[in-house]
């Protein structure tokens, strides 16, 4: 069995993936996507002449680099002795999470809402559940009272 984790901020995704996996003696790969879609919320710079989006878009580079740094220690933390891959690409959030999905495995395990330090990324869940090739594993990311 294949397991695929996609990493967002929530640990408690992390720790129900392990689990998951340890169950199943499953391989569990989790899969941190770089966001590239900022320019789409962006206007153009040939408006400003101040090269804004440009800086806008380094800097948003970097807070997802950095991100994706957190992701893997925190998981590579976790999952010491799990068989597996930590995975990194760049590019839209869903629409690679669904790519590696359809690669051949059996279950997604994922945050709802999947967020990134202050953002949700927005409608990620629902279309990820709508076209995802296998089964999906929903962790709630929201604190748990007592």
């Amino acid at each position: 069995m294949k397991i695929l984790l996609a990493l967002d901020d929530n640990p408690r995704a992390v720790e129900e993936a392990l689990r998951l996996a340890r169950e199943r003696e499953a391989t569990l790969n989790a899969l941190f996507v770089v966001d590239a879609t900022w320019e789409r919320f962006t206007g153009h710079d040939w408006l400003s002449g101040c090269n804004a989006r440009i800086g806008f878009l380094d800097y948003m580079l970097t807070l997802e680099e950095n991100a994706a740094s957190e992701a893997a220690k925190a998981y590579l933390a976790k999952a010491a002795e799990m068989p597996g891959e930590l995975l990194t690409v760049t590019g839209d959030v869903v629409d690679e999470i669904l790519k590696e999905a359809g690669t051949g495995y059996n279950l997604l395990v994922m945050s709802n809402p999947f967020t990134r330090g202050l953002e949700i990324m927005r409608d990620a869940v629902a279309r990820i559940v709508r076209k995802c090739p296998c089964d999906v594993f929903l962790v709630s990311g929201r604190d748990e009272k007592p």
